[in-house]
Formats: C-alpha cells, structure tokens, sequence
C-alpha cells in the first residue's frame, strides 16, 4: 500500500513538473476600450491569436481598459505592451516611458489603407445662421470627452485659432460619438465635432442620411477619403512598456508590421494591418497649445508649480529661520541657486524640444518613403514571381493545352490581375483557347479582335472608350476593372503572323505599370514562341536553349535593376563573383563546381528587391529594425530562384552567403558542415568586398588589414581552410578605391540630400557636419569654422510662436546662401549655423541680417585647428548662451 501511494506522489509530481516545463511566458496588450470589454475582446483577440502563431514562446493575451485603468497598470507592469488613442498614447509616454513599435493602418471605407486621422464639425443643414467656425461662438456644442482627441481636442485647436476659447461655447460631452451626432440631429446642440470617418460610417450602417448635416471649416487632403474639418494627427499605436525586453518589442514589431492584409486579426480590428511607427510630433504641438496631457502643468500657477516642486526645500529654509538669522542667509543663497538652476533646465528643456522636433520630423519623412517603397517592392515581387512561374512552365510543360491553360490560370491567380485569357487561330478563326478570372470567360472582344487583325500592343485604361462594348463596361463597373492588355501573340518578334493574343484585365487604379508592360511584353513574346515551337516539333532543340537564355537575361535584368539603385551596390556581385572564383580555383574544385559557384555569386544579391530604398539607400548604420528587414534578402532571393529547376542548385548556394561558420549568421543560423562549401567560400568572398570599399559611415580597409580580420575570424565566422586559400590569391588583388556612396552626380548629390539636408532650412544638417569634421567626404577637410549661435532663442518662440520663429530661421539661412554662395553651411543643434573656412567680416554680415532687424542676439565663436578643438566644440554643443 505504501509503494502504491510512492508511485502515485511521484507520477503527480513529474507530471506537475512537466506542465511547468510546457508553460509559456504571459504577455498582456492593454487596449483601450472606448466602447465596452466585450466589443474590444472581438476586435483585438484575433491579433493575440496571431502573435501567439507568429511567437510561439510567448502567450498573448487581451487586456481591455478604460482611460484610468492604465495608470495603475503600468505603475504594477501588470501588462507589457499598450494600443491605445494618439493623444493618450503621448500622456503615458511622459508619464510612464512607454515607446511606440508600430502604428496602425486603419481601413476606410474603400478599402484603403489610412494611418492619419481628424476631426470633423458640423451642424444641420438647415442651420442657416452657422456657415463657418465663428458663426459657432455663445452656441450649445457637442463632443465626446474632455480627453477625446478626435471628439474634442483637434476640433479645440481649431477654435482657439479662430480666437473661440472653451469658455465661449456652451458645451456638452456626450460620452460616444454616435451620441453627439445623434444629439446635433434631433438639436439639443447647434453643433458638434466627432472623429473623422463617423458619419461615413453611420451612413454606412443606415442610421443617418449625410445629407442632413453640413461640414464646417471642411478641409481636403490628397488620399484623405473621409470629411474633415481639422489637421491630420497619426493613426493609434502600439507601444511597448519601460520594463518590457527590448528582444520581445522587437519580435512583435516585425510580426505586426509583417502581418498581411487580409488576416483575420487586420479584418476584426478593421484595419489593413501595421506600419513603421509615426511621428507623433503633430500631437506633442496640438498637447502643448491646448496646455492639456504632459503639458497641464503649463495652466498652472508658477508660483504654486515651484512650491509643488520645492516644498521640502522650503520647509527646511523654515525650520532653520527659527533657529539661526546666520542659518537663514545661508538658505536664502541655496533658494537662490535653486532658482537659477531652474532656468538653466527650462533652457535646456526648450533647446531639448527643438532637438525631437528637427529628429521626428527626419523620422516621419523616413517612415513615408519607407512606406511607399515596401509597397512598390512587394508588388513588383509578386510580378516577378508569377513571370517565373508561367516561364518554369514554358519550359515544363509537354502540350500546347497544358501551356496555355497553366499560363492563363497562373495569371489569373496574381492579385492584381483581374482576368487572363489566351485566343489562338485555328483552322483560320480566332477561339478563346482559356480563360480563367472574373467578367468575360469565353468571349473574343473587339480588342481581342484588333490586337490580332492590326499585330499591335493595344492598351485600355478608360472603361468609357468607344471600342468597348456595354458588357464589357459593365462587366468593368461590376468587377472593379481598370486596365485592358491584349497583345498578339507571334511565333518570333521579326515574324508578321499573329498565331493568338494574350488578353489580361487589371484591377490597380492607375492600371499597368512600366514595368509590369515589359514584363507582359516579353511574356507575351515567350509565349508566342513557346506556342510555334510546339507546333514546329524539329525545333524544340532551339526552343530549349533559348527559354535559357531568356529567363537568364530576365535575372541578369533583375540583377542589374537592383544594382543601379545604389552607387555602392553597383559591380558588388561581379566583384564577389571574381573573388570567389580565384578561391575556389585556389582549392582545386571541379571547373563545373567553380562555374555554378560564379553563377550563384553573380544572383546572390537578387532578393534585394524587396528591401525598400529607404534601407537599401541608407548611407549610414542601420536601426535593429533595419537590419532585420534587410536580412529578408536572404530568403527573398532563395525563394525567386529555387522555384525554377534550373537555378535550384544555385539557389542552394547563396541562401548560405550570410551564414557563419559557428552558426550566429543568418537566415537560419546554419554552422559548419551545414553549410556547402560553395557557401562558405562565397560567405568569404562577400565579406572581403565589403571591407576593401568605402561607405559613408565606415572607411574602407587596406587589403592586409583585411586579411588580417579574416584570419582572426578563422574558425569562428569563415570556414578555415577558404580562408587559407583567400589569404593567398586576394593579396595582390588591386582595389579601386573610388568605390564609394557618395554621389557621383548632382542627381545622385540630391538624393542623398534626403539623409543630409536640414528639412526647416534646407542647408546641411549635423549629421553631414560631423563626417565633415571626420574627413570622410570627397572634398578636403575645411581649416576652420564659423560658429553663430543664437542666443535665447527660446525667448523669441515664446513671445512670437514656434511658427513664427522657424519662419525667422528659414529666413536667416536663405540670407546666408544667398551672401555666401561659395561656402558649405551648416545648421546644428537646432539654433545654431557653421561656416567653413569663411574668414570675411562676420559683424558685416549679420548686420544687415533678418536676425538683426527682428533683435535677435547672435554670439559668434571661431574654431580653428579642427583635430585640436573637436573637444572643445562638442563641448560648445552643451552649453547655453
């Protein structure tokens, strides 16, 4: 009996035990509930179970809350990460230190990917005595909260700058947006304001007729597709809290900003997903004019801010008055440098604002063309997937049926194709040989008819053209049609006899782009001659061997697309190409062996288009961010090459290119015989070429000291004996060290402006002063510097606006472009400018400035001796004037 209740003790225990071992790490995402916890559990729970899928270490999990559950939340790090309203957003982020990971892309009623938001006005239509914002002022007015940002704060900022203070409305807060509208129709207020997309959306739902309502002060934006009467403010984040590992934070940035727009998780919380995050600049502005969240300090008392501040001080000061008149001086003094350092951090304060600002805006600019080019990447990737894949089957396939049926059905299936359709001439007619997609399957058009009766590329973008027929319009409105492609199909391109057509329907609204034409074009041309050859059976031979050199042309053309977007990219591939080959043959590989591996080598960078420009142009270090969207390189290019049989053993070769002999490299952390030799030999190669040549933020390395790295990451990164073999053929290997990424043309000079240009002033920023200062720019290191500081700048913001002030600035640096031409110019830490090697009469210049007549003081310091004084100049950076 004892044995038996032993056996039992000790199976609960290891089964207790192994349920321990199983369990996951909880991770809690707080949401703000502006409805209720049931409504926010169906919106967000999708997006838990989809981390869950993506991390499957950790569980996620839902944590609806209202605006003051928060506080306590993060104060007891109950949850890790917050989704919440912008405004709010910025509250806890001073408050409490959280940091946004990622914004959100809210879906408007097109369908369309959203990440701004704002506020709208209104009132009945048949409100004759309000037409503009000052026909609101001494009128009752609706809005949602107090702390609503889009129902209150925006639709405020508007107001106070129509001179309308709070106090001149008779306002009520409704509590939900519906309530204020609802309260505007049946006129318990004589206005209203709520946030953008809430009256699209009651319409939508059949619970108001927008006719019944007029915007006011009603404002357009490009890409806008609701009402608004206010500015644009970002879409809600997601930010990761103070205590959170910055490992996790980064792993749910990548999955969420990864995530595909037709999840489940984007459709419940009706969105198209996540973006890099924005900046939130434009909400700190709106905060601070308001005098409300982070900035409700400014409403109050300076005297009663400084006694909240330094009560223990004074009541010290106190306590020793009664004791000693001597003790009493003392502490006046103290009371006295209290007070001056106090200043000195409003100062710094006000010098640390402008700072974020100059950087977030740099950040927000960034996130744009990020943005824009993923989105450009991502759908030129999947053109050229479903090229590879129809140009796989002209080579596979072992019938003109099979051909055309497997061309049309793989067309049809890319998302921005709508339809795809092959007509061949048999026994002397036009037939529909497949169709596969939406709208007309079986019908020959009269485009299809003059595309073959003319031997033409024939291109329809306006659904309304003559040529179409009243079914092909409908079919049009009906499907969201927009573009028409029909081109002949012949049996070479210097061959009159159009032997088909190749017909395809597009659905993206500027219809097909350039390159999607050529790409149609040479498919279709493919097609043309795959079609004849099978009819032609003595020339299948030819067939073959041409389909090779097509779909290698088509590579190479990829190939030299991504290089010419980088001046530093360009000849990287034939370069490594080189090198590998002098290794290999160094090791006595077979000459078949060596021939893939210089192939492999030459492709080995073709996933790089679907790295945005953004990244791939960055002239400088990459965020942690960054870097793991470049890494998907690897993968990318794996993926386009391995899908065809002719390159899957090249494939196999370069997806190894980054990984590292002890297993820390990537995409998959492979480690000594895991990887091909061929791999470990271009791994080498890459390596080698990216020390001999320069970038902008790392000077390039002599050949030795290269070789001297190599050998001290023998064993440990590279393989020992490729090292051994590069370190005897690459010793003599003459590098060109105009290598480089700066511009080689005024054009190429512009586009890095985008990295080193002032975005208030349009001179060079401090980022380009500091590498000027290095040396590391094509022109020589300048002798000396003008510096111009202004002095208490800040004073003149607060006295005349922020908005004013950056006019002032902007002013001032076009005065010095203009007077000095010849001279590069800089403009540093926020308020202050830096002449090179300008030696004329300073007072002279400024005299006649726009900072002279508006009474702005300037101090003006030279440095000379650049090496001597670097010191003492970033030291200059932190002081105050």
């Amino acid at each position: 009996m004892r044995n038996r209740i032993y056996i039992l003790l000790v199976t609960m225990f290891f089964s207790l035990f192994c349920t321990l071992l199983e369990a996951k790490e909880s991770v809690k995402i707080g949401v703000l509930a502006h409805k209720n916890y049931d409504s926010t559990h169906k919106m967000w729970d999708q997006t838990a179970e989809y981390l869950n899928t993506q991390i499957p270490e950790y569980e996620f999990h839902i944590i609806p809350l209202r605006f003051e559950e928060f506080y306590p939340y993060l104060r007891d790090k109950k949850i890790d990460f917050v989704i919440t309203n912008s405004a709010y957003y910025v509250d806890l982020e001073n408050k409490y230190g959280i940091s946004r990971i990622a914004t959100l892309k809210n879906r408007d009623l097109n369908g369309k990917a959203q990440t701004e938001f704002g506020g709208v006005i209104f009132t009945r239509s048949d409100k004759s005595d309000i037409k503009q914002l000052g026909d609101i002022k001494n009128k009752s007015f609706a809005a949602v909260d107090e702390s609503s940002f889009g129902g209150w704060l925006m639709a405020l900022r508007e107001l106070k700058e129509n001179h309308i203070e709070p106090h001149d409305l008779k306002t009520t807060f409704y509590g939900t947006h519906e309530a204020v509208v609802y309260a505007v129709l049946d006129g318990k207020a004589e206005s209203g304001t709520v946030r953008t997309d809430t009256l699209e959306r009651m319409v939508g739902e059949g619970k108001i007729d927008l006719n019944d309502f007029a915007i006011i002060n009603q404002k357009n934006y490009p890409n806008f597709y609701y009402l608004s009467s206010t500015r644009l403010y970002p879409e809600w984040p997601i930010a990761t809290a103070k205590h959170t590992s910055g490992s996790l934070a980064e792993k749910v940035a990548v999955a969420l900003i990864s995530m595909s727009e037709t999840s489940s998780a984007a459709r419940d919380s009706n969105s198209l997903g996540w973006t890099i995050p924005l900046d939130y600049q434009s909400i700190h502005e709106c905060l601070r004019e308001l005098e409300v969240g982070p900035y409700k300090h400014l409403k109050e008392d300076a005297f009663s801010y400084f006694i909240e501040q330094y009560w223990p001080y004074i009541l010290t000061a106190l306590v020793f008055l009664l004791v000693s008149l001597g003790v009493s001086v003392y502490i006046a003094r103290m009371n006295t440098k209290l007070n001056e350092a106090h200043q000195s951090l409003e100062l710094l304060n006000t010098s640390l604002e402008e700072k974020v600002l100059e950087k977030t805006q740099h950040l927000y600019e960034k996130t744009g063309k990020l943005e824009e080019a993923y989105t450009n990447e991502k759908y030129l990737r999947s053109i050229l997937r479903t090229v590879a894949d129809v140009n796989q089957m002209l080579i596979t396939t072992r019938s003109i049926d099979e051909l055309v049926d497997k061309s049309t059905l793989c067309l049809s299936s890319n998302e921005s194709f709508k339809n795809a359709k092959i007509l061949l001439v048999r026994q002397g007619e036009l037939v529909v040989a497949s169709s596969y997609g939406v709208g007309e399957h079986k019908n020959i058009t009269a485009i299809d008819h003059k595309a073959y009766a003319e031997g033409i590329n024939l291109m329809i973008t306006d659904m309304h053209d003559e040529i179409l027929s009243e079914e092909c319009k409908q079919n049009a409105l009906k499907y969201g049609i927009k573009g028409i492609y029909a081109l002949p199909l012949k049996s070479s391109t210097f061959a009159d006899e159009v032997i088909g057509v190749l017909s395809i329907c597009t659905g993206r609204e500027n219809g097909f782009s350039v390159e999607e034409q050529k790409m149609i074009e040479e498919l279709a041309g493919d097609l043309g001659f795959a079609l004849n050859s099978f009819t032609q059976q003595q020339q299948i031979d030819t067939l073959h061997e041409d389909r090779l050199k097509s779909y290698q042309s088509f590579i190479d053309a990829m190939v030299n697309m991504i290089e010419q977007r980088d001046t530093y990219t360009a000849g990287h591939t034939v370069r490594v190409a080189y090198y590998a080959e002098l290794i290999a043959r160094e090791m006595g590989l077979p000459e078949k062996e060596i021939q893939k591996l210089v192939e492999s080598a030459k492709l080995h960078d073709i996933g790089k288009v679907v790295t945005p420009d953004s990244i791939l142009l960055k002239p400088g270090k990459l965020t942690k961010l960054e870097y793991e969207l470049i890494k998907e390189h690897a993968k990318a290019g794996y993926e386009v090459l391995s899908n065809v049989h002719l390159y899957k053993e090249l494939a196999e070769i370069m997806i190894d290119h980054h990984e590292r002999y002890d297993g820390s490299g990537y995409p998959y952390g492979k480690k000594g015989g895991e990887i091909s030799l061929l791999g470990h030999i271009m791994a080498v190669a890459d390596s080698f070429d990216a020390m001999t040549t320069n970038r902008i933020y790392k000077p390039r390395k002599e050949v030795k000291e290269s070789l001297v790295e190599l050998n001290e990451l023998s064993g440990t990164w590279y393989h020992p004996a490729v090292v051994n073999a590069a370190s005897k053929v690459l010793a003599d290997i003459t590098i060109d060290t105009s290598i480089n990424q700066m511009g080689s043309s005024a054009l190429e000079e512009e586009r890095l402006s985008y990295f080193f240009k002032d975005k208030l002033t349009k001179l060079y920023n401090e980022d380009y002063f500091m590498m000027t200062l290095s040396g590391r720019l094509p022109y020589a290191k300048p002798k000396m510097f003008c510096i111009i500081s202004l002095v208490d700048f800040h004073h003149y913001n607060k006295t005349y606006g922020w908005e004013k002030g950056n006019d002032l600035i902007a002013k001032f640096a076009v005065y010095l472009s203009e007077k000095l031409p010849e001279y590069l110019i800089f403009r540093i830490w926020g308020d202050r400018f830096a002449i090179a090697d300008f030696e004329g009469d300073t007072d002279a210049l400024l005299k006649e400035s726009p900072l002279s007549r508006e009474g702005v003081n300037v101090k003006i310091k030279e440095i000379a001796s650049i090496s001597n004084n670097l010191e003492e100049l970033m030291r200059d950076k932190r002081e105050s004037y």
